[in-house]
């Protein structure tokens, strides 16, 4: 089940929860975002070929990041470019969330343990509202 977070019809944030998910391969991002997310949900014994992917050039201009909570649970507070809050959303473990516009601020509710993704390198980026 994927939740938009959403204001004035533009995605500022997605929620993956992975509970919901049926079996099979399912790209879940906007083919234009920086970060591509393809959920994969499949049986024992399935094998994903031998592969690589070719080296290319990308360049992008909205830096986008996703938060993967493993155990525990956190708040996120998502909030426009001008910082104004659009949603405050609780995140379990086993969900996704992706921020793909605008500001946010994350609260560890239960003790967490997360991966963070987004398109590197990670460099002194922020701009603290």
């Amino acid at each position: 089940m994927i939740t938009e977070i959403k204001s004035e019809n533009k995605i500022f944030a997605l929620v993956f929860d992975l509970s919901f998910t049926k079996e099979g391969t399912f790209p879940v991002t906007d083919p234009s975002w920086p970060i591509q997310i393809l959920l994969m949900n499949r049986k024992q014994g399935h094998v994903v070929v031998k592969h690589m992917h070719k080296k290319i050039e990308k360049i992008t201009k909205q830096p986008q990041e996703a938060i993967v909570v493993i155990k525990g649970e956190i708040e996120a507070s998502i909030f426009d470019r001008k910082g104004k809050i659009i949603a405050k959303k609780n995140i379990l473990s086993g969900q996704c969330l992706l921020i793909v516009d605008g500001a946010h601020e994350v609260k560890i509710i239960k003790d967490a343990l997360i991966f963070a993704f987004k398109d590197g390198p990670y460099v002194d980026d922020k701009i603290f509202l």
